[in-house]
C-alpha cells in the first residue's frame, strides 16, 4: 500500500516527503504498539520480582548474596540552596568505598575527602559515622538511618520486595520510551515502587515516598517538603563475579538529581571487617534519643546536629529587637501595630515556638508579618506555620517560585497545619523593590540584594542602625571570622547602592557585630 501511493507521487518531492514520514510514523506505532504487546503478562508481583531476581543473579542464587564492596566516584547537586531556582545545581565531587552485608541489613559508606575519612555505618535501627583525622578517630556522630537506604538498591530492593507481604502489581508505565512493569509495597511505613523493564527484566529504577523530621541539618533541609518522592535509576549493567549489577546510579528527590554514582570496581561476597561493622556501644543508645524528638519538638535556641551551635542566649539586642539564636536565627521585630519576625528556619514546630515567645516578650502584640530572607529551604523550613495562620509572607522576587512549591508540598506521611487546612488565602508579598514594613519606631525597610549571585533580601531598621544581612555574612570562620569574601563585596555594594548608614549588622547565624568588620576583612583580602 505504501510502495504504490509513493511511486505514484515520485516527481512530487514534497508530498513524497509528507507520505514517506507518514508512513514511517504508523510503522513505528505499529511495531511500538507490537512491543508493547509483546511485553505484556499477566504475571502476579511476586512472579515478576522472582523473575527478576533470576535475571539480576544469572544461574546463581541472588537471595544467598553474602556481601558487595564496590569503589566509587560521585557527584552531589546541592539543590537546597543555589544560586537560583531550578538546575543546574552546586556541584561537589568525592569518592568513596560501600561495603554492603546484604544478610545482616547493613552497608558501610567510607568516604575520603582532603579532611580526612568519614566511616558511615547504616543498620536498620541506628546509624552512626566516625570522623577520622590524621589517622585518628576525632569525633562518632550517631544518626536514625536514612528513611530510604535500603530502597536505593536494587539488589536489597528486589529482596525486600520478594518478601514483602503486601507485594502488588501497578500499573505499566511508559519511561524513557520504554515500558515498565511496576510493582509496590511498604517497607516499614514508606510506599515504595520498583520499574521492571518489560522485555530485560532489570530493575530501572526504584522509588519511595519519604519524609524527613529528625534532628539534623539534613531533615531540616527537607522536612517542610513533606512526602519526598525519592527515585533512583540504574543503568550501565554489567556483570561481577556472575551478576548483573548497575554502574551508574542516579538519585533524585522531587525530581531534580542530587547524587550520581558511578561504580569503578565491585566484587561480590567479600571478607567483611568485623571492627568496620561494630556499632559503638554509645550509638544506640544516642539513636533512641533522637527518635523520641523530631524537628517539630526541638526547643528554642538548642542546635541541630550538623549545624552551627551559637550557644547563646535570646537577647533584646536594640529597643523592640529581640533576637533569638540558633543554628539558624529568628529576630522579633516589635512595631507599633505588631510584630515582624525575620525568618522562620528549622520547622513548622520552631515557629509556633517562635510565636509563644513572642506572646511572652510582648503580650497581647500580634505577628503581623514574616520576612523569610533567602530561598535555602532551612531558613524556610518553618514558614509553611505562618502561612497556615493567614501572616502576610515577604520574600525575594526571586525565590517565590520556591516558596510557592514549597507551600504546595502534599504532607500525608506527617501533616502539619497548614495540611489540615481545608482552604487557605496565601498572602505573599515578593520584594522585587525598597519595601516598607510599618512607620515610626523600628520601621523596617526591605531591599532585594541584586548585586548577589545568591537571592537575598536585606532588612535596614533606620532607627538603630542595624541592618539584618540574611546570610550575606557568616562568621563561621575560626574565632568567628567572616567566609566567603565575594559575599561580603556584594552586601557592602548592596549597601553603598541603598544609600544606608549601619552600624551593626546581624544575619541568619549572626549575633550583633560592628559593620566596619566587613570593611577591615574585604580589606585584609586584598578588596
Amino acid at each position: 500500500m505504501f510502495g504504490v501511493t509513493i511511486i505514484g507521487l515520485r516527481r512530487n518531492t514534497k508530498a513524497l516527503t509528507h507520505v514517506c514520514t507518514f508512513a514511517v510514523l504508523i510503522m513505528a506505532v505499529v511495531v511500538s504498539s507490537a512491543c508493547r504487546a509483546t511485553a505484556t503478562t499477566n504475571d502476579s508481583a511476586h512472579a515478576m520480582v522472582a523473575k527478576s531476581i533470576a535475571i539480576v543473579g544469572i544461574h546463581g542464587d541472588l537471595r544467598a548474596l553474602g556481601s558487595m564492596k564496590v569503589t566509587t566516584q560521585y557527584v552531589d547537586f546541592d539543590i537546597v540552596e543555589n544560586d537560583h531556582s531550578g538546575p543546574p545545581y552546586y556541584a561537589a565531587f568525592g569518592s568513596a568505598t560501600i561495603t554492603e552485608d546484604f544478610p545482616n541489613h547493613r552497608v558501610l559508606t567510607e568516604t575520603t575527602s582532603p579532611a580526612g575519612v568519614n566511616r558511615m555505618l547504616q543498620t536498620r535501627d541506628d546509624a552512626q559515622t566516625i570522623q577520622i583525622r590524621g589517622g585518628k578517630q576525632s569525633a562518632v556522630v550517631a544518626a536514625v538511618p536514612l528513611p530510604s537506604w535500603e530502597t536505593r538498591n536494587p539488589v536489597r530492593a528486589l529482596l525486600l520486595a520478594d518478601l514483602g507481604d503486601d507485594l502488588v502489581r501497578d500499573k505499566d508505565v511508559v519511561w524513557h520510551d520504554a515500558l515498565q512493569h511496576v510493582v509496590r509495597f511498604h517497607n516499614g511505613r514508606y510506599a515504595v515502587k520498583i520499574f521492571i523493564d518489560a522485555f530485560t527484566y532489570l530493575p530501572t529504577a526504584t522509588e519511595a515516598v519519604v519524609d524527613f523530621h529528625q534532628v539534623t541539618s539534613t531533615d531540616v533541609a527537607w522536612n517542610a517538603w513533606g512526602d519526598v518522592v525519592e527515585r533512583t535509576e540504574y543503568m550501565n549493567w554489567n556483570i561481577v563475579d556472575g551478576i548483573r549489577y548497575p554502574f551508574q546510579w542516579d538519585i533524585s528527590r522531587n525530581g531534580d538529581v542530587i547524587r550520581t554514582i558511578t561504580i569503578t570496581e565491585a566484587h561480590t561476597n567479600v571478607l567483611l571487617d568485623t571492627d568496620a561493622f561494630a556499632l559503638l556501644p554509645e550509638t544506640s543508645a544516642r539513636v533512641a534519643a533522637l527518635r523520641r524528638m523530631s524537628v517539630d519538638d526541638l526547643p528554642l535556641g538548642q542546635p541541630v546536629e550538623g549545624a552551627p551551635a551559637p550557644n547563646r542566649p535570646t537577647a533584646e539586642i536594640a529597643p523592640g529587637i529581640v533576637q533569638i539564636p540558633n543554628s539558624w536565627y529568628v529576630t522579633l521585630v516589635r512595631q507599633s501595630d505588631g510584630i515582624v519576625v525575620i525568618d522562620a528556619p528549622i520547622s513548622a514546630g520552631y515557629s509556633r515556638r517562635v510565636f509563644d515567645k513572642a506572646a511572652r516578650r510582648f503580650p497581647a502584640v500580634p505577628i503581623k508579618a514574616v520576612i523569610t530572607s533567602t530561598g535555602f529551604f532551612w531558613h524556610m523550613a518553618g514558614v509553611r506555620e505562618y502561612a497556615a495562620r493567614g501572616i502576610p509572607i515577604y520574600v525575594c522576587d526571586r525565590n517565590v517560585d520556591t516558596l510557592h512549591r514549597l507551600l504546595a508540598a502534599p504532607h500525608t506521611l506527617r501533616p502539619d497545619d497548614l495540611a489540615r487546612k481545608a482552604k487557605v488565602s496565601l498572602n505573599l508579598h515578593p520584594v522585587s523593590a525598597r519595601t516598607v514594613i510599618g512607620a515610626g519606631h523600628n520601621m523596617l525597610v526591605l531591599f532585594p540584594i541584586r548585586q548577589a549571585t545568591q537571592s537575598m533580601v536585606m532588612t535596614y531598621i533606620p532607627d538603630a542602625h542595624l541592618l539584618h544581612t540574611a546570610e550575606a555574612v557568616l562568621p563561621l570562620g575560626p574565632n568567628g571570622s567572616f567566609l566567603s569574601p565575594e559575599s561580603l563585596l556584594e552586601i557592602s555594594y548592596a549597601v553603598r547602592d541603598a544609600g544606608i548608614t549601619v552600624d551593626q549588622i546581624i544575619g541568619m547565624h549572626m549575633s550583633p557585630t560592628p559593620w566596619s568588620k566587613v570593611a577591615d576583612t574585604l580589606h585584609a583580602s586584598g578588596l
